[in-house]
């Protein structure tokens, strides 16, 4: 990239130390090589088991990454060639396929696609990434501007190489949750996650739900440590939800965790009070804030 890798919402932003596309193109290797390794590792009848993510079992998880790669992959490489038309199944215009129908999109596909490989699911999800790895790493420096299709907008071939760390590492900590008792978010993925946070569709896009009467803002602070520290707050006022860097206004309600804990909890993996619970974030403050604030993050957008 041209500058850092930055995610920007309504007024605040997350700036990471990722600073150009080599950085991001070394990383997705590094990550997908390491998901290679776990999912070689499984046993067979883990695929079968079930898995954080709504309607897919560990199996079907690793269907979605393959297909993710061959049609984001085949977006970026289309870009590359002057071509912004859509894959097959995606609409004509960008912007016009909203949330439900894209997820039943990606529901679909992953499921379908696990069903038609079979004993080829793991050589295939190999082979798609060496496939997609080896693309990224012919790109040339004056390429990476080069205008793309997506299910949003069209977008340079740039902006695709966070969405894709962050859809190896949430992945497999998906995965590493069903056969380990505490897994981990890949430490060299968080600073790529969290400047997602911002631009992601959820939670942003899903109204509040009511909460105690305030005199103002409602603020969640996070103070956090490892991997992306700092302290920033999610407001909420006027029934809708934004991240700003944490300011001088006393906190309603305060955590405080290692950074991948906000990733988690952004993403939909944890709640407060889940974590709470497993010692994974300290919380202090109003126990009806707390559970608004885990309705919000499990509410259907």
């Amino acid at each position: 990239m041209r500058g850092q890798c930055e995610g920007r919402h309504r007024g605040g932003s997350l700036i990471t130390n990722i600073d150009s596309t080599k950085q991001l193109v070394d990383l997705i290797r590094s990550e997908s090589e390491r998901f290679k390794e776990l999912v070689g590792a499984l046993p067979s009848n883990a695929l079968e088991n079930r898995s954080p993510c709504e309607r897919w079992n560990v199996g079907d998880v690793i269907a979605h990454l393959i297909w993710f790669a061959e049609k984001y992959g085949g977006m970026m490489e289309h870009g590359l060639q002057g071509d912004q038309s859509p894959p097959e199944g995606f609409p004509v215009v960008p912007g016009t396929m909203k949330g439900p129908a894209i997820a039943k999109l990606y529901g679909d596909s992953a499921i379908e696609l696990r069903r038609g490989l079979g004993e080829r699911l793991i050589p295939e999800f190999c082979e798609r990434y060496d496939w997609l790895n080896d693309m990224l790493k012919r790109i040339g420096p004056d390429d990476w501007d080069k205008s793309c299709y997506h299910t949003a907008k069209i977008r340079p071939v740039e902006s695709f190489l966070p969405t894709i760390v962050g859809e190896l590492a949430v992945h497999e900590w998906d995965i590493r949750s069903t056969q380990e008792p505490s897994p981990a978010l890949s430490k060299n993925a968080v600073p790529v996650l969290m400047a997602k946070i911002p631009g992601n569709r959820r939670p942003w896009s899903i109204p509040f739900p009511d909460s105690p009467a305030s005199p103002g803002p409602i603020r969640y602070r996070f103070d956090l440590t490892g991997a992306f520290p700092g302290k920033h707050d999610v407001i909420v006022e006027n029934g809708n939800a934004r991240l700003e860097p944490a300011g001088d206004a006393v906190a309603d309600v305060s955590i405080r965790c290692q950074s991948e804990m906000l990733v988690l909890l952004m993403y939909g993996r944890l709640t407060l009070d889940s974590a709470a619970a497993a010692d994974l974030v300290k919380v202090e403050g109003d126990g009806e804030l707390v559970s608004s604030f885990d309705r919000w993050l499990k509410a259907d957008s």
